[in-house]
């Protein structure tokens, strides 16, 4: 078993004009395990969710990743650190296949040459059988259930390597991330 701390959050205060939605916080994200946050609406847990996974900076407080301090200045700095998280809200193009969507932004090409869809499609399989899905790839995402368009999101984070996923207000779902934690 192993007991290791990779994501410590200390004294995290988050103070909206009006309202304080985190109040000198301590948490704990173990490696390895599915870490919980349970707690009334407005208790602040997608704002301690936020702030770990770099939407919003906290007003005071500490984040330790690893043993090493950091401060995520966006999402995409907390992504390069290997945190993913998986809003509420879906965030795809119903008009775009899966692995147009998994890949959005951030396409696989070499210099100026045009996207290599070959080997989108081939991690999005790749990602589709680590979840557990028959979801194809070349799918449109508008074809999916509801339940499969979580399932794409939850690939886009992973598709980045993340070692931690961050769930806010998941469902069921598989997931095989090294860490995660969700709030509900």
């Amino acid at each position: 078993m192993n007991d290791e701390i990779i994501l410590q959050a200390k004294q995290m205060s988050m103070l909206f004009p009006g309202t304080l939605a985190l109040d000198r916080v301590d948490y704990r994200v173990w490696r390895g395990k599915v870490n919980v946050i349970i707690g009334e609406n407005g208790a602040g847990k997608s704002t301690l969710m936020k702030i770990l996974a770099g939407v919003q900076q906290p007003t005071s407080g500490e984040m330790w990743l690893n043993g090493q301090r950091v401060a995520f200045s966006s999402t995409r700095d907390a992504a390069r650190h290997g945190i993913g998280m998986v809003h509420q809200e879906l965030n795809l193009f119903e008009n775009l296949s899966v692995a147009e969507n998994i890949f959005l932004g951030r396409e696989i090409q070499r210099g100026l040459r045009p996207i290599n869809e070959a080997e989108q499609r081939r991690r999005t399989a790749a990602l589709m059988q680590r979840l557990d899905q028959p979801i194809a790839p070349d799918e449109k995402v508008g074809n999916l259930k509801v339940g499969q368009q979580q399932l794409v999101e939850i690939a886009k984070a992973l598709a980045e390597d993340a070692d931690i996923l961050i769930l806010d207000e998941p469902t069921s779902r598989s997931v095989k991330p090294k860490s995660a934690f969700c709030s509900g």
